[in-house]
């Protein structure tokens, strides 16, 4: 018999391995690894019971807000400024649509399904109504796709993390006292907003002259991600989006010369973002999300088959939704090519999750409903990604080779 520890240490190691042979795996045949990571978490989880779920699932809150940082850090650090400034207004676009349509559908599936209240199942829809920024940026960052549609899917993940959190507390405000202040909600959304553009902003270009002078000092790498989990904290403190904070600080690292720049500062040959600093936080980000997905696995627990049935039925509606909701932001644009690889990135996850135990914490009705649908929504999203990453990226690979048999014929009639 193996004693916990030694147990634990293994099982560790062979998920680290399983996440780099995973990673591998994409790279080759371009299938996402971040199935394998949940089922692996199922089996050593609720099915081996080699991490307890009850004990594993207290850890959720700091186990989110460790992944946001270094995930959505590392998912600024690969986009461009311009980019991302250009296309922000389609991203809010999105983000707005699909969550409002997205809690729309879920709310009234619940309401007719289950007999739930209004306000509950607009709770259920608010919880359910954003993709996770996480899983977004970690797929956006394997996809066949373009650095545009890529900035529009981590933008929009990170404006409806927002969305789902600021709402989701609201309508539990409501329900609990029976009064709806639409103004404070609104300010809310904004508040949250502005402070974690503007700490985001702050921290990053404040690090930027700092790293100046002491990017040649020893563990100024493992300084620079302390700083990046500080601006997380300050914006929460304060009562902004740590995950905006966390992206716009990566962002702003990411485009040292550019901002300098724009802050009249003067830029050396030498740059302080260097590419080691770039390979280090990347490999912290791999071993954060190869976790983070395997946590998924092991916190995944379901009291009632109905729920599965249930839940895949919504998460094919949440998919039709998510279809409607691009084809309507990208009217006009050149997205307009990338709308199936957009529509089929609609995966939820731990920030889904987390939101589900809210209801149980203030004694609400339906709490196991809610964590029974998160889990479920939470896999069968990914399946959905998983199964339509894949069929997209085959259909791609054909299309060229059609195009060149037709040219080749054509050059041979001429």
């Amino acid at each position: 018999m193996v004693e916990p520890v030694p147990l634990a240490l293994i099982v560790s190691a062979l998920i680290i391995v399983i996440g780099f042979l995973g990673n591998f795996l994409f790279e080759k045949k371009g299938v996402p690894d971040m199935l394998f990571l949940i089922f692996l978490g199922i089996a050593v989880g609720p099915v081996l019971h080699i991490f307890e779920p009850s004990i594993v699932s207290e850890l959720a809150p700091y186990i989110s807000a460790l992944a946001l940082v270094f995930i959505l850090f590392d998912g600024g650090m690969r986009m461009g400024i311009r980019q991302a400034l250009s296309h922000s207004p389609r991203a809010v676009l999105l983000a707005v649509t699909g969550f409002i349509l997205s809690m729309l559908v879920v709310a009234l599936f619940t309401i007719f399904a289950l007999g739930v209240p209004l306000f509950y199942g607009l709770l259920f829809g608010s919880i359910y109504g954003g993709s996770s920024s996480i899983v977004v940026v970690s797929l956006t960052a394997k996809i066949k796709i373009s650095e545009k549609g890529a900035t529009t899917l981590i933008l929009e993940s990170a404006i409806t993390d927002i969305l789902c959190i600021v709402v989701s507390l609201a309508l539990i405000g409501v329900i609990l006292t029976g009064y709806a202040d639409y103004a404070s909600i609104g300010l809310g959304i904004a508040g949250r907003f502005v402070v974690g553009v503007l700490v985001g902003i702050l921290f990053g270009v404040a690090w930027l002259v700092i790293l100046k002078s002491a990017a040649c000092l020893p563990f100024c790498y493992m300084l620079t991600l302390a700083i990046a989990l500080f601006a997380y904290a300050v914006s929460e403190v304060l009562g902004g989006s740590g995950a905006l904070s966390s992206l716009l600080f990566g962002l702003i690292l990411g485009n040292e010369t550019e901002i300098l720049q724009v802050f009249h500062l003067r830029t050396t040959s030498h740059a302080s973002v260097d590419e080691g600093l770039k390979r280090f936080e990347s490999e912290i980000a791999f071993f954060i999300r190869t976790f983070f997905f395997v946590f998924l696995g092991i916190i995944a627990t379901i009291s009632n088959v109905i729920f599965v049935f249930l839940g895949v039925m919504l998460s094919l509606l949440l998919l039709a939704v998510r279809i409607g909701a691009v084809q309507l932001s990208t009217l006009g644009s050149e997205l307009r090519k990338e709308r199936s690889i957009m529509s089929v990135v609609l995966t939820r996850g731990l920030a889904a999750a987390v939101l589900a135990t809210l209801p149980a914490q203030y004694g609400l009705l339906y709490s196991d409903q809610f964590i029974n649908f998160a889990v479920v929504i939470i896999v069968s999203t990914a399946i959905i990604a998983t199964v339509g990453v894949i069929g997209i990226s085959r259909k791609q690979k054909r299309t060229p080779e059609k195009t060149i048999v037709s040219r080749d014929q054509l050059a041979g009639i001429g």
